[in-house]
């Protein structure tokens, strides 16, 4: 982490779910391992704070979910993939 840690203009750019000690010597953040509506929060309040940025690369319909994570497993996409689901 630490040789890639310069090419960010903003350090705190830096989001890690990794190790925290040196995550938080170079100024970034930590994400949490956990599932939980906790971590979805502070997820979500980083993106609010334009601190992360998840870079989805497409949405597709539920019908298509299995194109999708076909695009996903063989390394064609380079953003995350979202799957809409109507209610």
């Amino acid at each position: 982490m630490r040789a890639v840690a310069d090419l960010l203009d903003d350090p705190t750019k830096l989001i890690s779910a990794g190790d925290p000690d040196t995550t938080t010597a170079l100024g970034g953040h930590m994400i949490e391992r956990d599932r939980t509506s906790k971590v979805l929060q502070i997820v979500g309040d980083l993106v609010a704070q334009g601190k992360l940025d998840p870079h989805v690369e497409d949405v597709r319909p539920l019908d298509d979910a299995a194109e999708a994570l076909a695009a996903v497993e063989i390394g064609h996409a380079r953003g995350k993939v979202v799957i809409e689901v109507s209610t």
